[in-house]
């Protein structure tokens, strides 16, 4: 599985002496998570390419809230964003169908209104077209932020960075994480090793892998 995705935080601890199976590890988290019954939350099993596309995969446990998905390895894991990869092909079909919409308001209204209702027309779309990206067409979504000028205008009015859509990351990074650490941990003591201190436990952002 080929996916770009820009990374937000990322964890990672290696124990000396520990000792489980990769597949139970993910079979408790999966559970913990569901414990929660966290509305929106998705998990799935995926897999990813060790390095190039001819070496050994590697599975991750996903969990994944909107545009925002954790992924959960026996080694690393982290906080990441997906970003829109193959999408920008699509993308590139907006230098020639938002003309011609636009060209088919000014034909039809006039310039002035034409370019005036050809804006809302756009941005009421995109705002439609969110409510069905809540039902997992997020790679619409992904075409209309590499559009140029629909990106940035969804951007700005339909989904902006608001302390409601930081807050909802924040909680869901948390949530996460804490999970992951709470299993780990009651690994840890079945393997009768000791706690992880406090500062291993904290997360890194992507300020610190910059």
């Amino acid at each position: 599985m080929a996916q770009s995705v820009e990374v937000i935080s990322h964890w990672h601890q290696s124990v000396d002496g520990l000792s489980t199976s990769t597949l139970e590890y993910y079979a408790a988290v999966e559970k913990a998570l569901r414990d929660k019954d966290a509305a929106g939350l998705q998990i799935e099993r995926v897999t990813a390419n060790e390095s190039g596309i001819l070496s050994a995969k590697r599975e991750y446990l996903r969990v994944r809230y909107g545009r925002l998905m954790f992924d959960i390895c026996g080694a690393p894991f982290g906080l990441v964003k997906r970003t829109p990869g193959f999408a920008a092909l699509w993308g590139c079909a907006a230098p020639v169908g938002l003309p011609l919409l636009i060209l088919g308001f000014i034909a039809t209204m006039g310039f002035f209104k034409g370019i005036l209702f050809a804006l809302i027309a756009i941005v009421i779309g995109a705002a439609v077209l969110r409510q069905a990206f809540s039902d997992g067409w997020s790679a619409i979504e992904d075409t209309i932020l590499v559009m140029p000028i629909v990106g940035l205008l969804y951007k700005k009015f339909v989904k902006p960075v608001t302390y409601y859509s930081e807050d909802t990351r924040l909680m869901f990074e948390d949530t996460v994480h804490r999970v992951v650490l709470q299993v780990v941990s009651g690994i840890m003591t079945l393997n009768k090793l000791p706690e992880l201190s406090p500062e291993k436990m904290k997360p890194q952002s992507r300020k610190a892998l910059a």
